[in-house]
């Protein structure tokens, strides 16, 4: 029997995946989940992130919790095989938000690929997110080193749990990411240009999950399927989305992801690679960054004395965001979620839970997710 890989874009505790968890805990047969604390083992919250994490699957999915611990790179000899030892025993296993590049420093040598692979050999489910789910591919992005502390667009050499089932891929989570406002944080946070520049150095394709959205890759059915409030992509030799609640045949999605030897170092700049950087930049609010687009494409179609028409379009985008604004929507907003979400608590404090529940229907039916947790409301717009 061979089981499945869920690769989740975050929001791995949100209620948008709940059903995703329990469909791969249920298929499995498992009967507790496994939780890997690796990927945030440095930081000195730790404790407070694991408990968290064993508060939603014990409450959110009424299922008995394990946490396999390996925090440091420096683990002792029995710190290690006890950690790949409960890994092995699981028919469920989730790791989520953290640094990829830490967790691969200490995963690289230890056996977790192999311990992992033998779950999913043996049915059961392994579930990565966020963070973990960059380790996952062929090549991981180091979110942090480039987005935060500003070092040259670069891979590393993650720890090909995808590929060994035959979807040699790189996995990019947070692909619509939207929080950077005036900049673009899709793509994993380092945005559509640098993942473009990044490109050039893969031969195999990119899997790419939205924000509170998954996907599984149930190889006993044979099959990806979406699921969560986004969807997911596709990028081989051309971009391909699979919505939520939809499903591809594996065979067709490696067709999909393949990338021609040589395909990306050779293939030529040109005014629709701009397109898709002006869209990326508008997505994200960034002003410079759609001119930038609309200069670079002018210079190509110019030197080409082609591409007028992808020209053209992005004059039209410009006019558009001119007149609609390129504000975060979430600024403009809040001070009425806020208002609601106030209603909504003073009605749950007398006990008018109807009222309440109407209150949040109302604003979900508005793209609006409210998320109860131990820190109180939380809110998102969703994709």
């Amino acid at each position: 029997m061979t089981g499945r890989i869920i690769v989740m874009g975050s929001g791995e505790v949100a209620p948008a995946l709940v059903a995703t968890h329990r469909a791969g805990i249920q298929r499995a047969g498992a009967d507790r989940v496994t939780i890997l604390d690796t990927p945030f083992g440095f930081q000195e919250n730790v404790d407070q992130l694991t408990a968290k994490l064993v508060d939603f699957f014990r409450t959110s999915l009424q299922i008995d919790v394990e946490v396999a611990s390996l925090r440091r790179p420096a683990a002792s000899t029995l710190e290690t095989e006890q950690f790949l030892a409960a890994i092995r025993r699981s028919r469920y296993v989730f790791a989520g938000p953290g640094s990829p590049s830490y967790a691969l420093r200490v995963w690289r040598d230890s056996g977790v690929a192999d311990a992992l692979t033998d779950v999913v050999v043996a049915g059961g489910t392994v579930t990565f997110a966020s963070a973990a789910a960059l380790t996952l591919g062929l090549k991981t992005i180091p979110v942090y080193e480039i987005y935060k502390v500003g070092e040259e667009p670069h891979w590393l050499d993650g720890l090909g749990i995808v590929a060994r089932f035959g979807l040699p891929v790189t996995v990019v989570p947070h692909w619509n990411n939207a929080e950077g406002g005036n900049h673009d944080t899709s793509r994993c946070y380092i945005g559509e240009r640098r993942l473009r520049v990044l490109s050039a150095d893969l031969d195999a394709g990119i899997l790419g999950v939205d924000e509170h959205s998954a996907a599984t890759i149930d190889l006993g059915e044979g099959c990806l399927r979406a699921t969560g409030v986004g969807g997911v992509v596709l990028r081989g030799e051309a971009e391909t989305r699979i919505a939520s609640g939809a499903a591809m045949a594996l065979d067709e999605v490696a067709a999909l992801l393949a990338v021609p030897p040589g395909s990306a170092e050779a293939a030529p700049a040109a005014p629709t690679g701009a397109l898709a950087d002006l869209a990326a930049a508008l997505a994200a609010g960034d002003a410079d960054g759609a001119v930038e687009a609309v200069l670079a494409a002018e210079a190509l179609a110019a030197a080409a004395d082609e591409g007028r028409g992808p020209l053209r379009s992005m004059i039209v985008e410009l006019g558009e965001a001119a007149r609609s604004g390129l504000a975060d929507p979430r600024v403009r907003i809040a001070p009425f979620v806020e208002a609601l979400l106030e209603l909504r608590e003073s009605a749950r404090r007398e006990r008018r839970f109807e009222d309440a529940d109407r209150i949040r229907d109302r604003l979900l039916a508005a793209g609006i997710e409210v998320s109860d947790t131990r820190d109180g409301v939380e809110w998102s717009l969703r994709p």
